[in-house]
């Protein structure tokens, strides 16, 4: 508990300074007790809705990854990386092209292009241990990610392209997504058991399944749909949080809404502030963090897949 307590506080403080650092920090930097014109122009128009994005994209990312892994009892599964943000991003793609002027059309060929992939990783799940089915995965992004790239290399989106539309759609698609959210959070420790102990107690674990990578895929392709795939952070976060609230998804899920949503302003802001004029991706970033993380999960012991599944129960 004391932990616990500890790692919320010291959120709420990183969460405060970030968000002041963000605010007043970049190509131009200002006080916000003395702005001239042109520096509110720039806090209302360009930082604050990247800002904000970031906040809710990086809560929806990190909860979703949280949700995938309970769903697929795989703790290094994220939509990231498993062909879910790569299919969305995708589809959000087509849908522009066939819906130029209805922004809410990327939103909705996102989610169909995440649910395509979801569905052929459910299809492959039951007969491969984690590692394989992670394989697949990676197979799946490298796939939509190079049939994207064959129709268009310059219709990447990113944080640095977000406008108060995508930053609204994303805001109130993921207060939506995050209440389904805390209504579902105790599902995921219900899924820690086996599919004949829950059918015993009346549950349908396929049902409890299917409600959480839902809500997962929803969460993760809205936030594709206006910022890009961005991947690695639905498994540092989750990890971290277990490390430090336990394992209970009723403590992880709300820590990793607070630590994702950090994390993702974090690297975002570092990226825009190395190299001024130029940034940084918070994709590239969070990539160099990521990696060497998902490596040590998988190198950790020798335990292998049952190693790895013990992870989250």
């Amino acid at each position: 508990m004391k932990r616990s307590a500890i790692s919320y506080l010291v959120l709420a403080v990183l969460l405060v300074v970030t968000v002041w650092i963000a605010l007043t920090n970049g190509a131009s930097h200002f006080s916000l007790l003395k702005m001239t014109a042109t520096d509110a122009n720039t806090l209302f128009n360009i930082r604050l809705p990247r800002i904000i994005t970031a906040l809710m994209a990086g809560a929806m990312l990190s909860v979703s990854g949280a949700f995938f892994q309970a769903a697929l009892r795989n703790p290094i599964a994220d939509p990231g990386i498993m062909g879910v943000s790569a299919g969305a991003a995708l589809f959000a793609f087509v849908g522009a092209l066939l819906l130029p002027s209805f922004f809410f059309g990327k939103v909705v060929f996102a989610f169909v292009g995440g649910a395509l992939a979801l569905g052929v990783l459910i299809f492959f799940q039951p007969q491969m241990d984690p590692y394989r089915l992670i394989l697949i995965g990676v197979a799946l992004n490298a796939t939509f990610t190079g049939i994207a790239s064959v129709f268009s290399s310059t219709s990447q989106v990113s944080l640095g392209t977000v406008t108060w539309l995508g930053c609204l759609t994303v805001t109130v698609l993921g207060i939506l997504g995050l209440i389904g959210v805390v209504l579902v959070t105790n599902w995921g420790n219900y899924l820690k058991v086996s599919d004949e102990q829950l059918r015993s107690l009346g549950l349908s674990a396929g049902k409890l399944r299917l409600a959480l990578l839902g809500l997962a895929v929803f969460l993760a392709t809205t936030s594709t749909a206006v910022i890009g795939v961005i991947a690695f952070i639905g498994i540092i976060v989750p990890h971290v949080g277990r490390v430090l609230v336990g394992r209970d998804y009723r403590a992880v899920v709300p820590f990793a809404a607070l630590a994702g949503a950090w994390l993702m302003l974090a690297v975002d802001t570092i990226g825009r502030l190395v190299i001024q004029p130029s940034e940084i991706p918070a994709a590239t970033l969070l990539a160099i963090i990521g990696g060497p993380v998902l490596i040590f999960i998988l190198a950790h012991k020798k335990g292998g897949a049952r190693h790895v599944l013990s992870l989250i129960t």
